[in-house]
């Protein structure tokens, strides 16, 4: 058997989409298996749609998902003579004619078209029940570029390309190209026709659905790993239950014959799940680096790398996007804050909150060593002495202090505000509640 030989081939006429991605994916994953080659093709023969940003994004995007490709790309608009000679070897044949300023290919008129599609089993057309199959086929059009089907039969055979993964969406183009193989002389390439990736509403994903393009999910803080293990999830198996699987052993157990036949459903929500577990994997170097292009992008100081770092570890758990960490660890970088109103009305209306404030102020205040073990335990004393519970005192304090009800663990949190920021919040906090009270209360 020959060393397998797969291509990707997009069109620079947009950013690069989910589905196509996950094509490509599939194309290389299979090409990694076997040990073969993963040709990247760019069809561009549509020179008005054709545009140099989207071909570089697509380029960006597949270099971002790691999907390295062999040898240089090959672009169709380069190859428009290789495109005319074949078709001149057809007309000499008298298998295609000129018609005006086009080229027609002469169909079969009777018969079936027949192919075994890998993941789809034996598919047939009739050309009797196909009428518009057996219309002549356009090759060239008539501005003298030739047709997507024509090209793509051209460029896979001199390729050699052993097998075409693609949409199922291209079954229909299927017996348009097979005729023009065996017409050409050309061993036709294996087929596996993969189902189409849908919506929650289980119809064909597209923009009203949310983001699509891949520089969407990497500007929204998808690492490229997550989304490599959450894609190759979408329409295959690896035959149990198992949800995160590295690159490497992807290569591994990634078999066609496990494709699923029926379209798959893009949950964002199982997405944002698995990129959170990627995150907790990350070394905090490693996650610290890829979250500081988000705090500058929001004008956020990342100097201090040691308290930058010890800030990451605090939100490991908590971070699902690295877009999100901007917002959550807003309170840390901003030098005032606001009260979420809900937080206000539930933890700051106890009487005894301006006093407990400013005596928390005082002893954060007086503190020589300002770490999270003696913090702790100099609180627990004071919670003792004002007569509060845990949750009478640290509640309120953490609304206090970052503006919220839901922050990470408290200690922590306040030691890395530092004693200046601490103390300031909580003596604003005691302002706030006196006010509040004196107006009839929050």
């Amino acid at each position: 058997m020959p060393s397998v030989k797969v291509r990707f081939a997009p069109s620079p006429t947009g950013f690069l989409h989910i589905g196509s991605a996950r094509t490509a994916l599939f194309n290389w994953l299979f090409a990694r298996h076997e040990q073969g080659q993963f040709f990247l093709r760019i069809e561009d023969t549509d020179k008005e749609r054709s545009k140099k940003e989207f071909l570089d994004e697509i380029l960006e995007s597949l270099k971002w998902l790691g999907l390295d490709w062999d040898g240089e790309p090959v672009f169709q608009s380069a190859r428009t003579a290789f495109y005319r000679q074949t078709a001149e070897k057809l007309i000499g044949k008298n298998l295609a004619y000129p018609e005006e300023n086009a080229v027609r290919f002469r169909m079969p008129k009777t018969g079936k078209v027949a192919f075994q599609d890998l993941l789809h089993g034996q598919i047939e057309f009739d050309l009797t029940q196909h009428i518009s199959l057996a219309e002549d086929l356009v090759i060239f059009k008539s501005d003298g570029s030739p047709t997507y089907n024509f090209a793509v039969v051209c460029d896979d055979a001199d390729m050699g390309i052993t097998h075409v993964i693609r949409g199922d969406d291209h079954i229909s183009n299927t017996p348009k190209q097979l005729p023009l193989y065996e017409a050409l002389g050309f061993r036709p390439p294996v087929f596996c026709h993969i189902p189409l990736i849908l919506g929650e509403d289980r119809s064909r994903m597209s923009k009203r659905h949310g983001a699509t393009a891949i520089r969407e999910y990497q500007e929204a803080g998808c690492l490229s790993e997550a989304l490599v293990n959450y894609l190759s999830l979408l329409g295959w198996s690896p035959g149990n239950n198992q949800e995160i699987i590295g690159r490497d052993e992807l290569i591994q157990k990634f078999e066609l014959r496990r494709v699923l036949k029926t379209g798959a459903v893009f949950n964002k929500e199982k997405l944002e799940w698995l990129n959170g577990q990627y995150v907790r994997k990350l070394a905090i170097p490693d996650l610290t680096d890829k979250l500081v292009p988000y705090l500058e992008k929001r004008g956020y100081a990342v100097s201090d790398r040691a308290w930058l770092e010890r800030l990451v570890l605090l939100f490991q758990e908590r971070i699902f996007s690295l877009a999100q960490f901007p917002d959550l660890a807003q309170f840390f970088f901003e030098d005032k804050i606001t009260y979420n109103d809900e937080a206000a009305k539930e933890f700051l209306k106890d009487g005894r909150l301006a006093k407990a404030f400013e005596s928390y102020a005082a002893l954060l205040e007086g503190l020589g060593d300002f770490n999270t073990k003696t913090i702790e335990e100099k609180s627990r004393t004071l919670m003792k002495d004002l007569g509060m519970s845990g949750k009478e005192f640290i509640h309120p304090c953490r609304v206090a202090v970052t503006g919220r009800s839901v922050s990470p663990g408290f200690f922590e949190t306040v030691s890395l505000l530092g004693k200046e920021k601490a103390v300031e919040r909580l003596r604003q906090a005691a302002q706030f509640v006196q006010k509040k009270r004196a107006e009839g209360g929050i």
